[in-house]
């Protein structure tokens, strides 16, 4: 087991936990419920999605590029989302 990798899945699963929050929290303070139709809660499973894709298979450096590159697009989203909705 490579370290670099092991540190680096860990590091992306505690990003995909504070996105899942702030989408889950965004949901939340606008009334919208769980729906596959809507992008906010399709964005949610993704994000887990994600998460779980960390821990369920063996990693390389750039796979997890990709996931870092996938949660950074949710991040900020979900950021732009909270600044123009509240």
């Amino acid at each position: 087991m490579n370290y670099f990798i092991t540190a680096k899945e860990e590091v992306l699963r505690e990003v995909a936990a504070s996105v899942s929050a702030k989408i889950s929290n965004y949901m939340i303070n606008n009334h919208i419920e769980i729906d596959h139709k809507n992008a906010i809660s399709v964005m949610l499973d993704q994000v887990e999605d994600l998460s779980d894709s960390l821990i369920e298979r063996d990693n390389s450096m750039e796979d997890l590029a990709k996931v870092s590159a996938k949660l950074a697009f949710a991040k900020d989203y979900i950021e732009k989302m909270v600044q123009a909705n509240g």
